[in-house]
């Protein structure tokens, strides 16, 4: 049996020689090999603004941070947590102008710190942004004194072992001497790890006696493991852990800290005995935490699995030699298949998953870097003259024909930004012919200003909140668009936070009201003092539903203060499926500003307390003579108004329902206004919004209202039939 076992094992060396020479030439050409691979990133701003940064960065292919939002006011705290090493970098992120924060450790790794910092610098170019470096910690010149450290460690280690077989045997045949060796190693350690911390070139200015431990615990570990696999498997298995020892120490060799590598090079760095070796002292070192009770762990996991693989050694060894014992009394043949299972224990099954670690190194195309959304842009300005009264409004919204990037739309819902200038929202848009770009579009967004008007134009140049197409939809199904209803702002110093509640459509048919309304959305936008406004980010809430019956929320929407803060409070409309019932119902939730794309976090008015349960929401306006499926609802002095065109479009009354508290209890009022609808011409008239601070006048309100005409082609002739009519009303 000895000839027919070196065989084998001369021919097992030889594979795991060349898995070896494969894995390490894997590591060396993959092109991930150095760039950052899920490093700890912490981004802080505005809570709504933080969530979608924090997703964005962990939606990028390939995956080079694990982000987690924090807000804006615990910027100190995101930078303590650099600092004790929760976290590798935090982003400070500064709405208010172009420049963010990224704050670094400056004991870390020099090559890891400056890879996340590529990182960050080449997402943040995409949004026209630059970044600045703040370092926290002291520079110690510990991570790379680290390396060496354990480094050193390791091969003393291993070198011990190889020694002390040379000098008695690669197999201790009494328990008395393997009990000796353990000990033998335990006092090489102890002498080790004091030793090696003070030398020049492995040396580290810290806590000495805590680094000494963790060092002697690597020596210890490392000989253990090699004793054990020597133990098991003879020449075999001192080759699996020379191999073990080479492709588990490459990292420590090219100075890699093992958020740098590749997968699966990551992991095996982040739980082999020299990585977590390695991750020890660079807490003790350089961070001002207590990060080393995890990597001292698992050095205590390598250290009591090399003790049971000792154990475990010995009854395999008895187990073959029962077994040839036996063969030679005559009392029962050896049966191979027996050698084979004791074989593939102590060598095959450790060879052959070394292999498989090396196959999956083999260098493959790595993905193309994900980008963060790019920069809107603005057209040029066109001039409106002075809106000073309902008849300017109606003069612009009738007869000028702006620019190509709109020509006419629906909703115009608005918000009046901290600048003076003025947000407005539209649904389906036309664009002129000549328009580079998509011609019709599910929302645009206009910017007014003093004197004159811009279209908001994405990069893309489709909707400024663009369409969802659903990759596992049938070919030929329509994208998922988004209709504006309501829209809110946040004040925070230099820039606005603007939310755009919206329903999102799908089209059915050709007809004018042929799409299903498939649920809420909210969509928010970063608008700095006189700039642009950016898409931050946009979130469906719930699942797709064309059920009418189920509630859209923000139908209407306004911001609420109270002692404790501003709330969001939207509005929802449903209408039942039953005849007569031409309007909607009206029901009420709220949320903070900060909170509004976590639908976990929003409660329902349930008739006389904020619940957690939407199915609990109660109805505030019903839906027999209710409201539109968009409305309006706002504060003027101490009352409460719901505005809407009662039973939406085959209605007439202008209607108000009036209400002390924004949860009611709501009273209709008598019609402001007539709005009918021409059947025989075809005319649409819809979707009533108010303007509370437009043009202001005690006791009245600028209230606009949507026109279409069910002759689609005439709008396309002539898209200013498409456009927004104004008036003024008194509040009763």
């Amino acid at each position: 049996m000895s000839s027919a076992v070196r065989r084998p094992a001369v021919l097992v060396c030889l594979l795991l020689l060349g898995g070896g020479i494969t894995s390490l030439v894997g590591l060396a050409v993959h092109p991930d090999t150095g760039t950052p691979h899920s490093v700890p990133l912490l981004v802080v701003a505005p809570g709504v603004v933080a969530d979608a940064l924090a997703d964005e960065a962990n939606a990028l292919d390939d995956r080079p941070f694990a982000a987690v939002a924090a807000d804006e006011a615990d910027g100190e705290q995101a930078r303590d947590e650099v600092a004790d090493g929760t976290v590798v970098a935090t982003l400070v992120v500064d709405l208010a102008g172009t420049r963010d924060t990224l704050v670094l450790n400056a004991g870390r790794d020099p090559g890891l710190n400056d890879a996340v910092l590529d990182r960050v610098r080449q997402n943040e170019a995409t949004r026209d942004r630059t970044v600045r470096v703040e370092r926290v910690g002291q520079r110690t010149g510990a991570a790379s004194h680290a390396y060496d450290l354990c480094l050193v460690a390791a091969v003393l280690g291993f070198l011990a072992v190889v020694v002390m077989s040379a000098r008695g045997g690669p197999v201790a045949l009494t328990l008395r001497r393997g009990v000796r060796r353990i000990v033998e190693l335990a006092a090489l350690a102890v002498v080790a790890g004091p030793t090696l911390t003070v030398l020049p070139w492995t040396g580290v200015a810290s806590d000495h006696a805590a680094v000494a431990a963790v060092v002697g615990l690597h020596v210890l570990v490392v000989a253990v493991l090699t004793l054990a696999l020597e133990s098991l498997a003879g020449l075999t298995g001192l080759a699996v852990a020379a191999l073990s020892f080479v492709v588990l120490n490459a990292p420590l060799v090219a100075r890699l800290d093992p958020l740098l590598l590749p997968s699966p090079w990551a992991a095996m760095a982040s739980w082999s005995p020299s990585g977590a070796a390695y991750r020890a002292v660079e807490a003790l070192t350089a961070l001002d935490g207590d990060q080393r009770l995890r990597p001292v762990l698992v050095l205590l996991a390598w250290l009591a699995t090399g003790l049971l693989t000792l154990l475990s050694a010995r009854w395999v060894r008895a187990r073959l030699r029962a077994l040839v014992a036996s063969s030679a009394s005559g009392d029962a043949p050896v049966r191979i298949g027996d050698v084979r299972v004791w074989w593939s224990l102590a060598v095959v099954v450790p060879a052959a998953a070394l292999l498989l670690s090396a196959t999956l190194l083999v260098p493959e195309s790595a993905p193309p870097a994900g980008a963060l959304p790019s920069r809107a842009s603005q057209t040029e300005c066109v001039a409106t003259g002075e809106l000073e009264d309902v008849a300017d409004l109606n003069r612009v919204a009738g007869r000028l024909r702006g620019s190509p990037a709109f020509q006419g739309g629906d909703v115009g819902a608005d918000v009046l930004l901290q600048d003076g200038r003025r947000l407005w929202v539209f649904g389906d848009t036309l664009r002129g012919a000549d328009f580079d770009g998509q011609t019709f579009v599910r929302n645009s967004m206009l910017v007014v200003g003093p004197g004159c008007l811009s279209v908001v134009v994405p990069p893309e140049r489709g909707a400024v909140i663009p369409d969802r197409t659903d990759a596992s939809a049938p070919p030929g199904t329509p994208p998922v668009g988004y209709w504006p209803m309501s829209v809110g702002r946040v004040e925070r110093p230099g820039y606005d936070l603007v939310s755009v509640a919206t329903q999102r459509v799908r089209t059915v048919g050709d007809g004018a009201f042929d799409f299903e309304n498939l649920g809420t959305s909210i969509a928010v936008f970063v608008v700095p003092r006189g700039g642009t406004p950016q898409l931050v980010t946009q979130r469906d809430i719930g699942a797709d539903d064309s059920d009418t019956t189920r509630t859209t929320w923000g139908a209407a929407a306004t911001i609420v203060h109270d002692g404790d803060g501003p709330w969001v409070y939207l509005y929802g409309t449903s209408r039942p499926d039953t005849s007569g019932a031409f309007g909607f119902a009206m029901r009420l939730a709220r949320v903070r500003p900060d909170d509004i794309l976590d639908a976990r976090r929003w409660r329902y008015w349930d008739g006389a307390a904020w619940a957690p349960s939407e199915r609990s929401a109660a109805t505030l306006i019903p839906s027999q003579g209710g409201v539109s499926q968009t409305l309006s609802v706002f504060r003027d002095r101490d009352t409460w108004y719901a505005l809407s065109k009662q039973d939406e479009v085959l209605g007439t009354n202008l209607t108000v329902w009036t209400a002390p508290s924004p949860t009611g209890p709501f009273t209709p009022q008598p019609p402001l206004a007539q709005l009918p609808s021409d059947t025989v011409t075809g005319l649409l008239r819809y979707m009533p919004l108010a303007h509370p601070d437009l043009l202001p006048r005690p006791g009245t309100m600028v209230v606009s209202y949507s026109r279409n005409s069910t002759d689609v082609g005439k709008v396309v002739r002539d898209p200013l039939l498409y456009r927004p009519r104004f008036l003024r009303v008194t509040l009763p």
